[in-house]
């Protein structure tokens, strides 16, 4: 039964967000045959359900955590921090990848997703791939654990980071360079190191679940 009613839940809120996508961005023809072809790639393969599977496989505790920002979102974002097109954006956790897809089609910048299951990277890679996608890289991997690759801009959503995970995290992201810009939600990173972190801003963003903060930090220094 559980499952059933996550399955009519997930339905609902995507088609309802699914509307506004097509509303808002799928005048742009070009990014309309690179979001269509992602999902479709997800026709008969639900993202909640892939990442349940995968999480009880891997004996994770929590296996209902899997969650995607909305791509108006993605461009709040975009829009606060100032996206270049010459920046680098580093999404840890990108999921299927579509707002790692979004922001490069309209922003026309790099950008790389880290992500742990396997087959979300696999189809977010054959998308970049299909459609020439030069500056999209994604990297089957655990964000607490791998290398971090260097970026101007990092998106950690991480609400359903641990304190000790984060705590974790930030350690690594505190030997970026200078300047680094890092958007977290829901929290500041100078909650865990007020010395390195610098909070620019927060603004308001809004999620499936409801409206929260997000806070734009960049980096002091070199440590």
């Amino acid at each position: 039964m559980r499952r059933l009613l996550d399955a009519i839940k997930y339905a609902w809120i995507d088609r309802k967000l699914q509307k506004r996508v097509k509303e808002e961005y799928y005048l742009d023809s070009e990014f309309a045959k690179i979001d269509k072809a992602l999902l479709t790639a997800y026709i008969f393969k639900n993202p909640y359900t892939i990442s349940k599977n995968y999480l009880k496989k891997h004996h994770d505790r929590e296996i209902h955590t899997y969650g995607e920002t909305p791509l108006k979102t993605y461009e709040t974002i975009a829009k606060e921090c100032d996206l270049k097109e010459t920046d680098t954006f580093l999404e840890l956790g990108s999921g299927r990848g579509r707002g790692a897809l979004f922001l490069h089609h309209f922003f026309h910048c790099s950008v790389i997703g880290i992500e742990r299951i396997p087959q979300f990277v696999k189809l977010s890679k054959h998308v970049a791939q299909k459609h020439h996608l030069e500056k999209a890289l994604f990297i089957c991997a655990d964000m607490l654990q791998a290398k971090i690759p260097k970026a101007s801009v990092i998106y950690l959503y991480g609400t359903c980071l641990k304190d000790q995970e984060i705590t974790s995290l930030v350690d690594r992201l505190k030997t970026f360079p200078k300047g680094t810009k890092i958007i977290s939600i829901s929290y500041p990173l100078t909650d865990y190191d007020e010395n390195i972190f610098c909070i620019g801003k927060s603004f308001s963003v809004s999620f499936p679940w409801g409206e929260t903060d997000a806070y734009l930090q960049t980096i002091k220094g070199d440590l």
